[in-house]
């Protein structure tokens, strides 16, 4: 995935965590075996009027099993949720950055609380909201570059504390015909999130000088607000692109009817 036009601030390190960890669910594990859905997840049939209900049970089943992973639905292992690297680019406007991030390692991704889960099977359409009460993303990092005409560099370590962020995602289905059978596959992605708070620290910036790097931690600290505004939709739309291609994967796996079925035929 290209990442130049995700980039606009130095905030996207800290709300990239969104976008990494959907990223990895289709870049890291891989079913093995025969195709089907693992025995214990709960079968919800699309024709029932419990069918919400049962969604919701079902999903909050597997939360136990995160830690672990669950290949067989292209989850892995979530605590912690290992990224290998992530590059970014930005050199437009007043912005001007390179940047990688090797071993990003995310925390928290597992203590996700439910807020709603309901399908709306004759629009193909599903709706998911879920709330992380914290992400700690820890990473080796190098990155060049100007922020507001402020030079901007250093490679290290660099640590990213993100509160309280809810995200709603809306996703609308299309069927299509696969080896005689029934598919979905996504055609539009809503996505919106809120956080409460973005903390981050980069060690060993303008080459160790701690009064410099110091004084940037800190004007990127206390203006973290403004700059999410500034990165909202770039990161709105790597989310839309990120989760498009990874529920993709997983409906192309498995067909509509196993998925969900229905129950009165």
């Amino acid at each position: 995935m290209d990442h130049k036009w995700m980039a606009k601030t130095w905030l996207v390190l800290g709300l990239l965590l969104l976008a990494v960890t959907l990223q990895a669910e289709r870049t890291e594990a891989k079913p093995q075996g025969k195709s089907r859905l693992p025995s214990f997840l709960t079968v919800c049939y699309r024709d029932s009027p419990t069918l919400n209900e049962c969604a919701r049970k079902s999903f909050k089943s597997i939360k136990p099993r995160l830690m672990d992973g669950i290949p067989e639905m292209y989850i892995p292992q979530m605590e912690p949720l290992v990224v290998p690297e992530v590059k970014m680019d930005q050199d437009s406007g007043a912005i001007y950055l390179h940047s990688v991030y090797k071993n990003v390692k995310i925390s928290g991704v597992s203590k996700h609380t439910l807020n709603d889960l309901r399908i709306e099977p004759s629009k193909l359409k599903f709706i998911v909201s879920m709330t992380f009460p914290e992400l700690l993303m820890e990473a080796e990092y190098s990155i060049k570059g100007k922020i507001m005409m402020m030079p901007l560099l250093g490679d290290g370590h660099c640590k990213v504390n993100l509160t309280n962020i809810t995200m709603q995602t809306e996703l609308f289905g299309q069927e299509y015909q696969k080896n005689g059978a029934t598919h979905l596959k996504i055609i539009d992605v809503k996505v919106e999130y809120s956080l409460s708070n973005v903390h981050m620290q980069l060690d060993n910036l303008f080459n160790g000088d701690e009064a410099l790097g110091k004084r940037m931690n800190d004007f990127l600290n206390e203006n973290w607000k403004s700059l999410a505004e500034e990165v909202r939709p770039l990161m709105t739309k790597a989310l839309v692109d990120i989760l498009r291609a990874s529920v993709d994967k997983m409906f192309a796996e498995y067909s509509y009817d196993e998925l969900m079925p229905k129950k009165n035929n």
